[in-house]
């Protein structure tokens, strides 16, 4: 074969390891990637949006749908500035991801301080440690071999146990650079270095944990994100139904179990539903499933909701330190979710039933009838301005089943994540690893990507929809047609409301962002009163170009008086009197 220009072989391992999209935007020397990817777009898809920051969000998106790394690339120091957004993300939220920079280092003149240059010398900036800090896994290329097998080693870094980004970074000559025959270290295939098995726990522990649950009286099931990672939605359905055990779900957790099921409980936490809350307090066993139990999912760890002194509890995760970080598990079960419930699910089934699982399902489906499970009153309430319970119901009547939903940072997620009940299995995503406000833009677009044929709804504020409206015009650019929806009440709401009255700097002059979409050669509508916010989503649907309806909300409705958890408040309350 000869020598091959490095960032040619870097591409086909790309392509090697079944990546599919290239997010990014052509800059410094990463501009050889993308002129390596010149004429290949059958093979990999080159997405350019309009920033960095949407790129990796995008990148971020399609490592949550896919369980493969999405690939995100630009020039050093933005890469490691805006395109931050979605690294972090990936992080918190255990999204596999692959970032490809550069140091703008000039070559022979690195040590001189070149400008944008990130090499970390005396007048640069030091990208290396903003990328070690922030990854799994993060390289630095000198020569054009390093750069290969850094590439190679990353894609293996990002999917191997706790799924997470990692970096490779290029000195400037490293991706020109050719690669010769037959030299050391040897490179080999890319798909040999990708894990092929996936981990279990021991034999005895599932037993153990096996045992536990069917001893229990009144077991509850907490799903999270790992869950969602495993694409176990099945093996936790089976389990649920072979234990009669609901399940209620953390916020990254949200429709692991779609929410029509007779036993699914809703989500829990601080924003989550008193019934769901209620639900794992009552609990004398708890099955946590890729969940870490953050203080926001713990209602700020009030024992009231979760208490290891008068609660048995086995939790699952790929990441020992995971398990008993916050909360101590009585039996932890370290491996791949999907595997270690169909392993629970076996061992159980062996057992003596002292329990009737159909009993169990009929009573909770009943206790769910009576406390009016997702019907708040609130819903179908027709005060104008909206309120954002009815907002939400107007959201609910309007998305099909079969569509897949975003929601953002700030109240808007809050008010999605309590009252929008799902329909499908891993059809809703949130932003609960960095958190961050207008991610749902991005996600919503690499959805529409990925599923052109279902239908995509992105919904976020006013605030958020501001800061990366540019979206629409990459849609159109890639021929894409979500539907974005946006809670507009002219502020940044969340953070209005935990000023007060000394609020600065959280309201905004009114603005038609419906008629922004317009004229960037997008549907868009407005809506004011009960209704119209349904007709226009449906309206959006039935129609094949990027689309924003405009929803007026009321601005005085104040989402922690109306949802907020008594036990958080309480748990903050006492903490604050301590």
């Amino acid at each position: 074969m000869g020598a091959q220009i490095a960032a040619e072989m870097i591409v086909d391992g790309l392509i090697e390891a079944g990546l599919t999209h290239f997010f990014g935007l052509p800059g410094g020397y990463v501009m050889e990637l993308f002129k390596a990817l010149h004429g290949r777009d059958d093979e990999m898809k080159v997405i350019v949006p309009r920033d960095e920051q949407t790129a990796s969000c995008m990148a971020e998106m399609y490592g949550k749908l896919t369980g493969k790394p999405g690939v995100f690339a630009a020039q050093g120091g933005f890469a490691g500035s805006t395109g931050m957004f979605g690294v972090i993300e990936a992080l918190l939220a255990s999204t596999p991801m692959l970032v490809l920079t550069e140091l703008t280092d000039f070559d022979t003149f690195a040590v001189h301080g070149p400008i944008q240059s990130g090499s970390g010398n005396y007048g640069s900036f030091d990208l290396q440690s903003i990328f070690q800090r922030n990854t799994k896994y993060t390289s630095v290329a000198h020569y054009p071999r390093e750069a290969v097998i850094g590439v190679q080693l990353a894609i293996k870094h990002a999917v191997t146990g706790r799924p997470g980004p990692s970096a490779c970074l290029f000195r400037s000559n490293s991706l020109k650079g050719t690669v010769e025959e037959g030299g050391l270290p040897e490179i080999h295939e890319t798909n040999r270095f990708l894990p092929s098995t996936k981990t279990c726990p021991p034999a005895r522990a599932v037993e153990e944990a096996a045992a536990l649950l069917a001893s229990a009286k009144n077991p509850a099931i907490i799903s999270g994100n790992g869950v969602r990672i495993s694409r176990s939605f099945d093996e936790l359905r089976g389990l649920a139904e072979a234990l009669g055990a609901p399940v209620a779900t953390s916020t990254l957790g949200k429709s692991t179990i779609v929410e029509t099921h007779p036993l699914a409980a809703g989500p829990i936490g601080y924003t989550g539903t008193p019934f769901a809350n209620d639900t794992v307090a009552l609990a004398d066993v708890i099955l946590v499933a890729g969940c870490r139990l953050k203080p926001q999912e713990t209602c700020y760890e009030n024992p009231k909701l979760i208490d290891p002194r008068r609660q048995k509890i086995i939790q699952i995760d790929i990441e020992g330190r995971n398990a008993s970080w916050t909360l101590p598990a009585d039996i932890a079960l370290i491996g791949d979710a999907g595997l270690t419930l169909e392993m629970l699910k076996e061992s159980l089934c062996k057992k003596e039933k002292t329990y009737d699982a159909s009993a169990r399902t009929k009573n909770f489906q009943a206790l769910k009838e009576k406390n009016a499970f997702f019907a708040h009153p609130s819903l179908r309430s027709d005060a104008v301005p909206l309120l954002p319970q009815r907002f939400v119901h107007e959201v609910q009547e309007a998305v099909p089943d079969e569509a897949i939903v975003c929601t953002d940072a700030g109240n808007n997620r809050h008010w999605m994540n309590h009252f929008f009940q799902t329909k499908r299995t891993n059809s809703y995503f949130g932003t609960g690893g960095l958190g961050g406000v207008s991610w749902s833009l991005p996600a919503a677009l690499t959805a529409k990507l990925l599923y052109p044929d279902t239908p995509v709804v992105g919904v976020c504020s006013d605030g958020g929809f501001a800061m990366q409206m540019h979206v629409l015009l990459t849609a159109i650019q890639y021929g894409l047609a979500p539907v974005y929806v946006v809670m507009n009440n002219s502020s940044l709401g969340m953070t209005a409301q935990s000023m007060g009255a000394l609020s600065t700097g959280a309201d905004f002059p009114d603005v038609d962002f419906a008629a922004i979409a317009r004229s960037c050669g997008c549907f868009g509508e407005r809506a004011a009163k009960p209704g119209e916010a349904t007709e226009a989503v449906r309206a959006a649907l039935s129609q094949g170009k990027p689309a924003v309806i405009d929803v007026a909300i009321d601005s005085g409705e104040d989402m922690k008086t109306a949802i907020y958890s008594p036990l958080a408040l309480e748990a903050l309350a006492g903490k604050a009197n301590r």
